[in-house]
């Protein structure tokens, strides 16, 4: 079978293991048969075309806990109670949402599977088990988007999919889009969607700002002809391409845009397709001389698609995300000459969640000045951010410490960096550690290299040795 994801072909699993199997379809036997060794065969089919990059098959000491009338989560023996807590009431609601949004799930069940630290990325979007990383799991059901993010997957990725990486942006940005919906139906209209499209945003803006907007690799549509198409791996496919959609949602009035959803995933159903046929497709639907095709023929697509850089950027709702730019502004008057009377309290950020502190340290990340090392670990002390099980939290935060230069946050960094391998936080803060003491970001990572994904290991030494 052709490693492309544009060649789909349905499957059958049979696996021989002395452990627990699953794989990327729905098991055949509710138990297992024995071999002569003593090893159990497990049996999975997968009728549902896929490409080969959505194979996967994993084994060990694992074990189940329902979710959800159709879900479940597997996980090992000890962390399985935690785990099931913080998913169990949601995944169901998520799946109903999009449901409502595009067509029926077309799987049979949603189930995920959470993988060692090491694991490079937030989840892996396997049908039938996501893989997701630990660090989905915080003990607060803060970060669980990232369940929405790769159960919207479903539909966009995995029934529809991109035909080549250079319009990755069809997966993700899809999803993205997808994911941001099921926020607004599930957890407060579109101030939630607005301010999850906020912290995108800012994630779109580090990512351009790494390349340089120039850069080829900022493109909705790069050229990756010759190269490998994870050095091009960024938040940009899914923020641009999500800003792409909202464009096109406004532009049209989401009433109009979401009679073409459905439409939309019906075409392409178990088909692989490229930007150029997702023109045609909307075009195509909205032709006949509606007031949408009017507004559709005024759209400059090639700009969309091959200029570098920024995009237009949407009209978010940001009502959710003033409180956040309200305190960090009280933390940029923190400066040497200040005689400011603001005192950091925990009651600063009483009720907020997760997502509204990720909002305020992504706030004070950008502030033309670093914060003094006693404000920076004050701030830690204050709002509990030193030692949070956190790591969307305690990975910002540790850049604020080190850019500011407080050296408690150092061996807290180098710690972290030995437990997770998730690119989202490693790469980040190795570039912000060899910015501040190079030697003890290479030992860092000489260190727990072999602890790394490959994939994640490659792009750290990237990171710190291309240039060094």
């Amino acid at each position: 079978m052709s490693d492309t994801p544009d060649v789909k072909s349905t499957f059958s699993f049979k696996i021989q293991s002395p452990l627990q199997t699953l794989a990327s379809g729905l098991p055949q036997d509710t138990a297992p048969s024995t071999d002569s060794s003593g090893d159990k065969i497990y049996t999975f089919e997968q009728q549902v075309p896929i490409p080969s990059y959505l194979f996967a098959v994993a084994s060990g000491d694992i074990v189940s806990a329902s979710v959800g009338p159709r879900s479940s989560i597997w996980t090992g023996p000890p962390e399985l109670d935690d785990f099931k807590w913080e998913m169990e009431g949601d995944v169901e609601k998520y799946l109903q949402t999009v449901e409502q949004l595009i067509y029926p799930y077309a799987w049979g069940t949603y189930n995920a599977l959470v993988l060692p630290p090491s694991f490079p990325y937030g989840g892996m979007e396997n049908p039938i088990y996501t893989y997701l990383t630990p660090t989905t799991f915080s003990g607060d059901k803060q970060n669980i988007d990232t369940i929405a993010h790769e159960l919207a997957h479903s539909w966009s990725g995995n029934l529809v999919s991109t035909a080549s990486w250079e319009h990755f942006w069809l997966n993700e940005g899809w999803t993205t889009y997808i994911e941001r919906r099921i926020q607004a139906a599930v957890n407060g209209g579109e101030a939630a969607r607005g301010f999850s499209a906020i912290i995108g945003w800012k994630a779109l803006t580090d990512s351009i700002h790494e390349f340089g907007e120039d850069n080829e690799y900022t493109k909705l549509i790069p050229d990756l002809k010759g190269k490998d198409p994870d050095d091009a791996f960024s938040s940009i496919p899914y923020e641009k391409g999500f800003a792409f959609l909202m464009f096109l949602e406004t532009l049209l009035g989401q009433q109009q845009w979401d009679r073409f959803i459905p439409h939309y995933f019906a075409t392409w159903k178990f088909k692989s397709l490229d930007s150029y046929d997702f023109k045609t497709t909307l075009l195509d639907f909205f032709a006949g001389g509606s007031g949408a095709s009017e507004k559709l023929s005024k759209v400059d697509w090639d700009a969309w698609f091959y200029n570098p850089g920024f995009p237009i950027k949407p009209q978010f709702d940001d009502s959710k995300a003033k409180v956040c730019y309200a305190l960090a502004e009280k933390w940029r008057t923190l400066t040497p000459s200040s005689s400011t009377k603001f005192k950091p309290h925990h009651s600063d950020i009483q009720g907020w969640n997760s997502g509204q502190l990720v909002v305020f340290l992504e706030a004070v990340q950008l502030f033309d000045r670093p914060l003094k090392p006693a404000d920076a670990h004050e701030m830690g002390l204050a709002y509990g951010l030193l030692d949070s099980k956190n790591v969307e939290l305690t990975s910002r935060y540790y850049r604020i410490g080190m850019m500011a230069g407080d050296d408690e946050v150092i061996p807290k960094t180098t710690t972290l960096l030995a437990q997770v391998g998730r690119m989202k936080f490693v790469r980040p803060l190795y570039r912000q550690l060899k910015k501040v003491d190079v030697n003890l970001a290479i030992s860092t990572f000489e260190k727990n290299k072999d602890f790394y994904h490959p994939i994640c290991r490659d792009m750290v030494e990237k990171d710190l040795y291309q240039g060094s």
